[in-house]
């Protein structure tokens, strides 16, 4: 699978697995380096182990640090931490490997200040954090804190100290969960930790990312659900959410965890619809009981949360499983027919952008949203970009050769949601379907776009019909 790494104006990376093998069983994955006129500059080849796949990265200065590691659980196998920087100006590549212990699989990721971080899942259900100096080939791991259920919500690296900030929970009862925020130094020890009180049991935070508000400030926005609602269990996110939470961290202190339950938005008919709506306030008044109460359960991804025009705006994409039945005939031991049906996972459909601002207390001051149309995916990474656009916010994604861009100013809607046709190669190109479809915001008013598809032109004689990875650079016009 070809992956494209938007760079900056430094330009962008292109990777993929191939079916070369290298010494010692490894496996020969490609990098190429293009401009921002995609040109291709540079091609390393860099061999990994096999059974390897490609975790996260992150671009900081002139810098691509990248993360793979065994994503499967075989218990046979010994896996490890490959961890590839490249130097995006000089086409530079350095890998560096650390063993793993046997049962950990990597999860959150962070770099900054010459280090790399990793979160660790362990079979024990016991959480650590690798720390890993990529430059002195040196790697620890340290705990999350006390406790035998620890887990992560989030990571983030203070470049500025070399320090480590996380999202850390940890399970007490079945039905208790404990949140911390959490200071590390750069050898694992704990600097600072700081109780998020929920206010009730039965919130739970499903997912969580920080964002510094002011000296000393810390602001925790996320998504919380309410208990025995799909939550994740064993100190893990991934539980159906209710709404959106906010938290603000005051020099070591923090303040009351505020909650926006997603039916109370001012947009909530957006993506509920106005009879859904008008039927659970019925309900609610017929039992006495406030529209908060009531859960509509979505399972969410989240954004890191930005800063635009004075606000701590937040992203987060709702999607659900999506499945579909095969059935075949068979016959009994006496001949007799019968039928079998099966579900087939198709992949997961994401069908709602919600964006929500804050101010530096932590209220939320506006929210707004955009429909998802046509997007199935095996991966949950992030479909939905956004960017600030003279004072206006601009989400867009890609989804079956067509850019879907809706523009806003906090709640008002500036331009409804809108559809461009991505430019094919050639002119008589005709495009029967795509997949694996990524827009990612590059700089400036350009994005890249990226995906597999299945494309045919009668006026090609030898190849009317043909499979290719395409990648584009888009721009923007306000």
């Amino acid at each position: 699978t070809y992956r494209v790494i938007p760079c900056g104006q430094l330009g962008a990376v292109i990777f993929y697995r191939s079916q070369e093998v290298s010494g010692d069983g490894k496996i020969n994955w490609y990098f190429s380096g293009y401009d921002t006129n995609l040109v291709q500059s540079w091609v390393q080849p860099v061999p990994l182990p096999s059974g390897r796949d490609f975790l996260s990265s992150t671009f900081c200065s002139d810098t691509l640090v990248m993360l793979f590691s065994e994503t499967g659980k075989s218990k046979f196998s010994i896996n490890s931490l490959e961890i590839i920087r490249i130097i995006i100006p000089a086409g530079v590549l350095i890998l560096n490997s650390f063993p793993l212990e046997n049962g950990d699989i990597a999860g959150h990721f962070s770099a900054g200040k010459g280090r790399v971080w990793a979160g660790l899942i362990s079979r024990n259900e016991t959480g650590r954090i690798l720390t890993v100096d990529p430059d002195r080939g040196t790697v620890s791991s340290f705990p999350l804190g006390t406790g035998d259920r620890t887990g992560l919500l989030w990571i983030g690296a203070d470049s500025a100290t070399a320090t480590l900030w996380a999202m850390v929970t940890r399970q007490v009862t079945k039905k208790i969960t404990e949140y911390y925020l959490v200071q590390y130094d750069s050898t694992g020890a704990l600097l600072r930790e700081t109780p998020i009180q929920t206010g009730t049991v039965s919130q739970q935070f499903t997912r969580a990312t920080v964002i510094t508000s002011g000296p000393g400030e810390k602001l925790i926005l996320g998504s919380y659900g309410l208990a025995g609602k799909g939550q994740g269990g064993k100190g893990s996110a991934g539980g159906l959410a209710t709404g959106l939470f906010s938290c603000l961290v005051k020099n070591g202190i923090a303040q009351s965890v505020r909650y926006f339950n997603f039916l109370e938005f001012k947009n909530a008919t957006s993506f509920v619809g106005e009879s859904g709506i008008l039927y659970l306030k019925k309900k609610a008044l017929k039992k006495n009981r406030t529209l908060g109460e009531y859960s509509l359960d979505y399972s969410m991804q989240i954004h890191d949360a930005v800063r635009i025009g004075g606000r701590y705006v937040l992203l987060a994409e709702s999607y659900s499983p999506q499945y579909h039945t095969e059935s075949f005939t068979d016959f009994d031991f006496y001949g007799r027919p019968y039928t079998n049906s099966y579900s087939v996972f198709d992949g997961y459909r994401f069908f709602n952008a919600i964006v929500a601002g804050f101010d530096a207390e932590g209220s939320m001051v506006w929210d707004n949203c955009m429909e998802i149309r046509n997007l199935v995916s095996f991966d949950l990474a992030p479909k939905v970009s956004l960017f600030s656009s003279g004072g206006n916010l601009v989400l867009c994604y890609s989804s079956e050769g067509k850019i879907g861009s809706r523009v806003i100013r906090e709640s008002e809607v500036i331009e409804k949601q809108d559809f461009a046709d991505v430019e094919m190669l050639h002119s008589d190109d005709k495009l029967i379907s795509e997949s694996k479809g990524v827009l990612a915001y590059w700089y400036g008013n350009y994005f890249l776009s990226q995906g597999y598809q299945e494309i045919r032109n009668i006026a090609l004689e030898n190849n009317s019909k043909r499979m290719v990875f395409c990648f584009s650079k888009l721009r923007f016009d306000p």
